[in-house]
């Protein structure tokens, strides 16, 4: 397997490879809509009734025709990409929702939804990252899914209900590993700028079936002649032939960009769940589907890519998005023999359908009457069954969150507590005892915790959760003060549910950045080595990797509210140097060889907070 760094440099060559392919396409449309669109003109510039003899000069300034043609061709493009493009970057929901997607709440007792949410959850916590949003096509019998959204912490996994429906635990678990690792390795950004521009080519089409219903629905109106209707009517004609090809030329750059990333996706699913089988065999339940995995959606076409395999039959084996399913199968499996064997269409799994029903009937008597709750939830390991309860309701998750952001000092503690206990959700009794089963929590299992919390978190309303995060940042700060674990929680939840950022900020001067490296790689060596010489050893050595001098602060001056100031400003960076600094501090906490907690705390809130993988939270106590 590939690295982290190096699946983020194969995304950049790739993201390169596709505004060169799509320039391509641009130009070769423009190209040959210059004759069709001269014909026309020469045709009716001699109907004075006609919209060219209102607007454009003489067919014999040939120049300027071209010109005007490319300009405005380019710019409905563009214009159509910059549209998209925004559309899409404010997260992976509003794909789900285009799609027909239902989001399943982090609370529900449904036992299908109940089983992928505890997949995915589980996932989740093997992958090191909150929980996304979930979401069920529950309109489409086909076993598919796919994972969207433009930055890690706005992505959602959805699912089919052909695939809740007919693959067992155990296949649906790896096919959600697959969709992990899309959003690990960046393929959901590069999906995001894929489908925007790709949209810029086919809105010409669209446009042009719009332009024919219009001329059609004119000419019917005013039933005569010469009032353009005609005329619009071929225009339209012309638009949605390119509009085709534009189509074609799109699906070619898809295949060109996306079958190889699900091969990587393939090996990072099996990296993740352990059991490359578990993925072929799912692999194998969609080859031998009569249904296939096609896809009964409008917008099915401009998201085939993102979909687990192919959600459309092309007429061209060569446009497919997808690999062909038994390649992906010989992959995981080089044991099987080939053989395909079709299922009627009335079979599906019966043994898993029969199971799920009979779980279904079991599921609305828990309901009724508020018990076994444990069996609806995930078991977290070494985690009292009610805090996971709690992690999964999205009103309790809210001051279980608040709980583990307490600070260690006792009278700042105290206060904090106060406001919990004063908020009007909060329930006295369960307040109590998740504070006595969070007393014998490691801070390993608290972010596992806070993992799956978020996962509830996010199925409250955009108003709730920046309420929760208003509440959330008034307990974290007491007096003035900020102790380092309520840092990390406030600072891995604000990142988790805030709204996307707007990505790297040009205004930034290199003294700024330079100095907020110096108090994050300061606060590092200080918290992780007692002596100063150390600390001034471990710091120069990060200095080294960086090529960027820094002064030592010592002891005195390494405050938490440093660190929060710092991570706030060096966020804005470009992503390849947010890596570099990521190597950087990884090399100022191992420089004795030892790596304490607070080192870790600190480290895994950067990597999550930059979105950058990183391993150190598996060493952290538990």
């Amino acid at each position: 397997m590939h690295n982290f760094f190096e699946h983020q440099r194969q995304a950049r060559r790739k993201t390169w490879l596709l505004v060169t392919l799509f320039v391509l396409a641009v130009t070769l449309l423009i190209a040959l809509a210059h004759w069709p669109l001269l014909w026309l003109m020469r045709v009716f510039a001699t109907d004075p009734y006609t919209f060219f003899n209102y607007g454009l000069q003489p067919l014999e300034n040939g120049s300027r025709i071209h010109l005007g043609v490319t300009l405005t061709i380019g710019s409905v493009i563009m214009a159509a990409v910059v549209y998209k493009y925004l559309q899409l970057r404010r997260g992976g929901h509003v794909i789900a929702q285009q799609l027909g997607g239902e989001q399943v709440q982090s609370n529900s007792y449904d036992p299908l939804h109940r089983q992928l949410l505890n997949v995915v959850e589980e996932v989740a916590i093997a992958a090191r990252m909150p929980v996304p949003g979930v979401y069920v096509l529950e309109r489409q019998p086909s076993i598919n899914a796919f994972a969207a959204g433009y930055h890690k912490q706005d992505s959602v996994i959805a699912v089919t209900q052909g695939a809740l429906q007919q693959l067992s635990r155990e296949q649906l678990q790896a096919v959600v590993a697959h969709e992990f690792s899309h959003i690990r390795h960046g393929d959901v950004r590069l999906n995001v700028r894929m489908t925007a521009l790709l949209f810029g080519i086919t809105f010409i089409g669209q446009a042009g079936e719009n332009l024919i219903y219009s001329a059609m629905h004119a000419s019917r109106r005013h039933a005569q002649k010469g009032d353009g209707a005609g005329f619009g009517a071929i225009v339209g004609l012309i638009l949605t032939l390119f509009g085709w090809l534009g189509t074609q030329l799109g699906d070619a750059i898809k295949a060109l960009v996306c079958r190889q990333r699900e091969y990587l996706a393939d090996a990072g699913a099996a990296e993740l769940t352990r059991a490359p089988y578990d993925l072929a065999q799912a692999l194998l339940v969609i080859a031998e589907s009569p249904r296939k995995n096609t896809l009964r959606q409008n917008n099915a076409h401009l998201y085939s890519h993102l979909f687990f395999s192919d959600a459309l039959s092309p007429w061209l084996s060569w446009l497919s998005t997808h690999p062909p399913l038994s390649k992906r199968i010989r992959a995981l499996d080089p044991s099987w023999d080939g053989v395909l064997t079709e299922r009627p269409r009335g079979h599906a799994h019966t043994t898993v359908h029969g199971a799920m029903m009979a779980a279904h009937e079991q599921s609305q008597f828990q309901v009724a009457r508020h018990q076994n709750n444990n069996l609806n939830q995930i078991k977290l390991e070494g985690v009292d069954a009610n805090l996971g309860y709690l992690a999964h309701e999205p009103v309790d998750a809210q001051w279980l969150v608040m709980m583990l952001c307490l600070h260690q000092d006792w009278q700042q503690r105290q206060a904090q507590l106060r406001q919990i206990v004063a908020l009007p959700y909060v329930d006295a009794f369960k307040f109590d005892q998740a504070e006595a089963s969070l007393a014998g929590l490691g801070m390993s299992k608290k972010l596992m915790l806070l993992e799956v919390a978020i996962g509830a978190l996010r199925c409250l309303p955009i108003h709730g959760q920046r309420e929760f995060l208003a509440k959330l940042k008034n307990i974290v700060v007491v007096d003035g003060s900020l102790d380092l674990h309520a840092w990390s929680f406030y600072e891995l939840s604000a990142h988790a549910l805030s709204e996307a950022s707007t990505g790297a900020i040009g205004g930034l001067n290199k003294k700024l950045i330079g100095t907020a490296c110096e108090q994050l790689l300061n606060a590092l060596a200080s918290f992780g080595h007692s002596d100063e010489q150390q600390q001034a050893t471990a710091l120069n050595a990060a200095s080294e990797a960086l090529q960027l001098p820094m002064r030592y602060y010592g002891d005195a001056q390494c405050q938490v509210t440093r660190l929060q100031r710092a991570l706030s400003i060096v966020k804005a960076l470009p992503q390849a140097k947010k890596q570099v600094l990521i190597q950087a501090c990884q090399l100022c906490i191992s420089h004795d060889g030892e790596i304490n907690e607070a080192e870790q705390v600190i480290l895994y809130t950067l990597a999550a907070c930059l979105n950058v993988d990183s391993e150190v939270v598996s060493r952290l106590p538990g």
